[in-house]
C-alpha cells in the first residue's frame, strides 16, 4: 500500500498504519514517461484528481513514482489536446463536479474527495478477506448485529411505516436502527460507509429532518469513539451536521453532492471489474446489488456490460471449478448477473432465463437457508418480468412462492426481509386494480412489523 494512502485509511486502533517497504526510483526514461502520460492525463486533467492523489494512484496501482513538480508537468503538457480528442476517448471518466473550493460546502467536498482513498484501500485489502455477506448468508434467519446492510433496511422499514400512518411504530424502528448502529461501526469494511450514506440521502431526499439530526447527532457521537480520528467517515458525518438541511436548495445540493461521491466511487470500481474475481464479491454487490437504493440509481452500469458480464462469467467458471455442488457464492454470482441484466441492461428476455436458472440451482428441500433466500429473490425478479406482459395470475403465484421462500429462510422471528417482499406483492395488487387485497396484505405486512419490533434485538 502506497504510503500516501493510509492518512485516510481506516485501520484498528492501535495498529500502526500499513509500510510500503518497496524502494520506488523517481527518475524514469522518456519511453518510460510516453507510457504512463495518457494515465496521467486521465487522472490530473479529466478527472480533476488533486496533485498528491494522482501521485499516490501512480504508485500504489502502476508502482511508478514520480515527484510532484514533475507529475504535474507531465499533466499539463498533456492538457492541450483538442476538444474532440477528449469527447472521443472511450475511456475518460464520468462527469463529475469540481471542487469549488469556497462555499459553504467546500469543506464536505474535499472530505467527500476523500472517500477515494479509503475505497482505495479497501481494493488492496479486501481481496483476502471475508465479506459481511459471507456471514449474512450463513445464518439468514439471524443475520449479524453489525450488518450494515441490514441497518439500512431498518431505516427503510422507518420510512415505510412512516408512509403507512404507523408513526409509534416507526419510532420503533428508528430506536432500532439507532441501537444497532454501534455495533454497525464497528465493523469497518467496504461497504460501511455507502450504507450509512444510502441512510441519509434517503433521510434528506424524503423530508425526514428531525430523524436525519438525530441520526448525525448519534452516528457521529459513536464515530468519534469508534474510528480513527482521520476515518472518512467521521469527517463526513461532522461536515454534514452543518449543512443546510432546512431549505430546498440546501437539500437539493447535498443530495447532489453525495451522488457525485457515489459516481467517483463507480468510476473507481469500475476500473477493477474486469481485474477482480470470487474474492471481491463485495465489488459486485455495492455496484449492482445495492445499486437501486436512491443515492445508487441511474449510475450508468449498464455501459460497462461487456466488462461486467466477462467478470460474472469468468468468476462462474472459476467456481464452477472448485465446487462440484452449487454454494452460496456461485448463488451469489448467478443472482448478480440477473440483476445486473434486469435492472441495470433491461433484457428481460435475458433475465426471464436467469431467473428460471436461479430457481432451478434452488429448488430443493435440503440445502442451507441461503437457497431459500435466493429462490425467493429469483421467484420475484420473474413475476416482474411477468407482470410487464400483464400475466397477473402468474406473477401473482411467483410472488405469494417468494413470501413463503422468505419466511423459511428468515424464520418467523426475522420478518424485516419477508416485510418487504409483501410491500411488493402489495403493489402489484394495485397495478392489477385488486385493492381490497392491497390493502389485506399491507395490514398483514404492519401486523408482521409490529411484532418484528416487539421481539428484543439478538
Amino acid at each position: 500500500m502506497s504510503s500516501l494512502l493510509p492518512v485516510l485509511a481506516p485501520r484498528l486502533p492501535g495498529c500502526p498504519p500499513a509500510v510500503d517497504d518497496r524502494t520506488y526510483t523517481k527518475e524514469h526514461t522518456e519511453e518510460e514517461w510516453e507510457s504512463m502520460r495518457e494515465v496521467i492525463r486521465k487522472l490530473y486533467i479529466r478527472d480533476n484528481r488533486k496533485l498528491n492523489e494522482t501521485m499516490a494512484i501512480l504508485q500504489a496501482r502502476y508502482s511508478f513514482a514520480a515527484t510532484a513538480s514533475t507529475v504535474d508537468e507531465q499533466g499539463s503538457s498533456s492538457s492541450s489536446a483538442s476538444p474532440e480528442e477528449h469527447q472521443d476517448d472511450p475511456t475518460a471518466s464520468m462527469g463529475l463536479i469540481q471542487p469549488s473550493n469556497t462555499g459553504p460546502y467546500s469543506d464536505l467536498e474535499q472530505v467527500l474527495g476523500g472517500v477515494f482513498n479509503w475505497s482505495q484501500s479497501k481494493l488492496e485489502i479486501f481481496p483476502v478477506m471475508s465479506d459481511p455477506m459471507s456471514e449474512y448468508l450463513a445464518t439468514p434467519n439471524s443475520p449479524p448485529i453489525r450488518d450494515s446492510r441490514t441497518m439500512y433496511r431498518i431505516f427503510e422499514l422507518v420510512f415505510d411505516l412512516w408512509f403507512h400512518g404507523k408513526g409509534d411504530l416507526a419510532g420503533m424502528a428508528a430506536r432500532r436502527g439507532f441501537y444497532v448502529l454501534e455495533f454497525v461501526l464497528s465493523d469497518d469494511h467496504p461497504d460501511l460507509i455507502w450504507h450509512v450514506l444510502d441512510t441519509i440521502y434517503d433521510m434528506v431526499d424524503r423530508g425526514h429532518l428531525r430523524l436525519l439530526s438525530l441520526f448525525l447527532d448519534h452516528a457521529t457521537v459513536l464515530a468519534k469513539r469508534q474510528l480513527p480520528a482521520q476515518h472518512p467517515l467521521l469527517l463526513i458525518l461532522q461536515q454534514l451536521r452543518n449543512c443546510d438541511y432546512q431549505s430546498q436548495e440546501g437539500r437539493k445540493y447535498l443530495c447532489h453532492l453525495l451522488r457525485q461521491a457515489w459516481l467517483r466511487n463507480v468510476d473507481l470500481l469500475g476500473q477493477h471489474i474486469e481485474t477482480s474475481d470470487a474474492h471481491r464479491l463485495w465489488l459486485y454487490e455495492q455496484l449492482i446489488w445495492d445499486g437501486r437504493t436512491r443515492l445508487r440509481r441511474e449510475s450508468e452500469l449498464g455501459k460497462r456490460q461487456d466488462a461486467m458480464y466477462q467478470a460474472l462469467e469468468r468468476m462462474a467458471e472459476a467456481q464452477n471449478q472448485t465446487s462440484y455442488e452449487v454454494d452460496a457464492d456461485q448463488l451469489r454470482i448467478e443472482a448478480l448477473r440477473l440483476e445486473f441484466t434486469q435492472m441495470d441492461v433491461g433484457d428481460k428476455k435475458m433475465a426471464e432465463e436467469l431467473a428460471i436458472n436461479l430457481l432451478d440451482l434452488t429448488r430443493t428441500d435440503s440445502g442451507p437457508r441461503s437457497n431459500d433466500r435466493f429462490h425467493a429473490y429469483a421467484c420475484k425478479m420473474l413475476a416482474r418480468v411477468q407482470e410487464s406482459r400483464q400475466e397477473w395470475e402468474t406473477a401473482e403465484q411467483n410472488l405469494q412462492h417468494a413470501i413463503s421462500k422468505r419466511e423459511v429462510a428468515h424464520g418467523a422471528n426475522n420478518n424485516l426481509r419477508v416485510i418487504r417482499d409483501m410491500w411488493v406483492l402489495a403493489a402489484h395488487y394495485q397495478k392489477a386494480g385488486r385493492q381490497v387485497d392491497a390493502d389485506s396484505i399491507t395490514a398483514d405486512a404492519l401486523s408482521r412489523a409490529q411484532k418484528y419490533l416487539e421481539q428484543g434485538v439478538e
